[in-house]
């Protein structure tokens, strides 16, 4: 608690108490019994929301967190992102609009779609996994449902997901993916 909120507050505290034998004085220096000031009901109520509003603010005014993800038809899936400046690019354009790619099968491992822009590169050689989310030629995202080594940039993953579950959901032929980000209230 604030200095300035404990104050009145012991002070109000001290008023209201009610107790008998001088618990509504106060001592000053040289031990004379003075009055308490007095505290008006409307300082009081300033006093307390001002109080509340610090604690609202403290509590409530916290940046919005974003959650980006993808759809492929109703399933939804989250995206962990990396920590490169490819991903940094790609998030910044997904962050307020969101993005549909129509993606084919490549090479019967990855989805792989082209996309309206370029993004940096940050190839290396990568052990692709399946959900791993890769930017190939700095214009193409490719989902993978099986394992491939290139290089290429990871761009980030679906986290907790198998092959298995990726390939019944992409599907055999063309699919349409809408990449997003949710946004924290």
């Amino acid at each position: 608690m604030k200095k300035h909120v404990i104050i009145p507050v012991v002070l109000l505290t001290v008023l209201l108490s009610g107790c008998n034998g001088g618990c509504g004085q106060i001592m000053d220096g040289d031990g004379m019994v003075n009055d308490p000031p007095q505290i008006s009901q409307e300082e009081s109520n300033e006093t307390m929301k001002a109080d509340e509003a610090g604690s609202e603010s403290e509590n409530y005014n916290m940046e919005p967190v974003a959650f980006p993800g993808l759809m492929v038809g109703d399933k939804y899936y989250s995206i962990e992102l990396e920590s490169n400046s490819s991903a940094d690019a790609f998030f910044e354009k997904i962050k307020n609009e969101s993005l549909t790619i129509d993606m084919h099968d490549y090479g019967s491992f990855e989805k792989v779609g082209d996309l309206p822009w370029e993004l940096p590169a940050n190839d290396e050689e990568i052990a692709a996994q399946p959900g791993d989310i890769i930017l190939y030629q700095g214009n193409k995202l490719t989902i993978y449902y099986e394992e491939n080594t290139w290089n290429f940039t990871k761009i980030g993953c679906i986290p907790d997901v198998d092959a298995d579950e990726l390939k019944e959901v992409l599907g055999d032929g063309d699919v349409t993916v809408e990449f997003s980000v949710e946004w924290t209230e």
